[in-house]
């Protein structure tokens, strides 16, 4: 596979993250390890398998942002990737405001785009 840039700029941020598979009522909880406007990596031991739906819940600061998403990377004991697949506008623009006050501390990373 060829190496590409990524749609949206990844940041590194550790944020606490709620997950909750549609068919399932517990929630899986972990911490992102970065973030963009498209999804985010996150930590958890639990891991899901790839094309699983998810509800999210994201607590930037003391501001919950729900949005819905899919798994798209899995390594096991380790973590998910999650690419958003739904965002209320108003959740959106938030997280838009929250990524561009970390400006300069972009995830170094080279990964391809999905």
């Amino acid at each position: 596979m060829d190496w590409t840039p990524r749609q949206y700029p990844r940041y590194k941020a550790a944020l606490p993250v709620e997950m909750r598979p549609l068919a399932v009522s517990v929630p899986l909880r972990g911490q992102t390890e970065d973030i963009s406007m498209g999804g985010f990596y996150v930590e958890i031991t639990f891991t899901q398998p790839v094309s699983t739906e998810l509800n999210i819940t994201l607590w930037v600061g003391d501001t919950k942002l729900h949005a819905r998403g899919v798994v798209v990377s899995n390594h096991p004991a380790f973590g998910n990737g999650i690419k958003f697949t739904e965002f209320g506008e108003a959740d959106k623009e938030s997280l838009k405001r929250f990524l561009e006050s970390l400006v300069g501390q972009r995830s170094s990373g080279r990964t391809a785009v999905r």
